[in-house]
């Protein structure tokens, strides 16, 4: 715990144009930063052919921005070159592809998750290891209610009830790399899978009885303890697979990042993606 294509294309495109569209650089897939340099490319050779010929000048203006709005780039291979030369910090704050992370930074009032998990009793030292491991009682109690919620469809209840939005005007969108949830396209929530949507609901019914404070807690606080919580997990949600983690290279649209990634043997679920740092 991305506004879909029509907010940036409102109208289906003839078919002979729709032809020159390059989906994996634009729409929700738009490199913002690819964006930003190409407009301004075009604006300044644009400006510079106006001063030879006003005509000229246009018609190249208005060239370049159909080539941004379809392909997403004027110039060839600028999202490998942004990748390449664009600082870090820079392309982070453009990237929409920072999945299960809060939507803001953590605030100096939000109760990191160990804190909270530890005091409600959801995780402890282990017994023969030197590490934390679930309660016993948890581990039960989270799995059945992980079975309730795919048994009742209660997604968008329990989802609805959390981010306090309306149910009916919930929806829910399944891409490759992402579960979203919208209210007229605007995203109010985006996880690795559905499956890892169905840890949090479960978790967050089983937290809001365990830990009395829950509920005052900020949704973006909310969210990083239930997917620190998913790193517990062993079997998939949703098929019961074994849950194996290992590093990968993870390409968005504007960057590269190492990430630790837990992913189901069996059903190719991602439950939990954490960025190296």
């Amino acid at each position: 715990m991305k506004q879909n294509n029509r907010n940036e294309m409102s109208t289906e495109l003839p078919g002979y144009v729709d032809r020159f569209r390059q989906t994996e650089y634009v729409g929700e897939n738009r490199c913002t930063p690819c964006t930003i340099v190409n407009v301004t490319i075009a604006v300044v050779v644009s400006t510079a052919l106006t001063f030879a010929a006003i005509p000229v000048g246009i018609a190249f203006f208005v060239f370049s921005m159909a080539a941004i709005y379809l392909r997403g780039y004027l110039v060839p291979g600028t999202p490998t070159l942004t990748k390449t030369y664009f600082p870090d910090w820079l392309l982070r704050i453009f990237d929409k592809s920072e999945i299960g992370a809060p939507t803001e930074a953590p605030k100096a009032s939000d109760r990191e998750p160990e804190e909270v998990l530890t005091e409600a009793s959801v995780i402890e030292t282990c017994e023969e290891i030197d590490d934390l491991c679930l309660d016993n009682e948890f581990q039960t109690a989270w799995q059945e209610s992980m079975e309730r919620v795919l048994e009742d469809g209660a997604e968008k209840s329990d989802l609805s009830r959390i981010l306090g939005a309306d149910e009916e005007e919930l929806e829910f969108e399944e891409h490759e790399s992402a579960f979203l949830a919208r209210i007229d396209g605007h995203r109010l929530g985006q996880w690795e899978s559905h499956a890892a949507l169905v840890a949090d609901l479960a978790a967050a019914r089983e937290l809001s009885d365990r830990y009395g404070d829950w509920d005052e807690l900020s949704v973006d606080n909310q969210s990083r303890i239930l997917s620190g919580l998913r790193i517990f997990l062993e079997t998939c949600p949703e098929c019961s697979g074994t849950i194996t983690a290992e590093q990968e290279t993870v390409e968005s649209c504007c960057r590269s990042m190492e990430v630790v990634a837990a992913t189901c043997e069996d059903c190719d679920a991602r439950i939990l993606e954490v960025e190296q740092n």
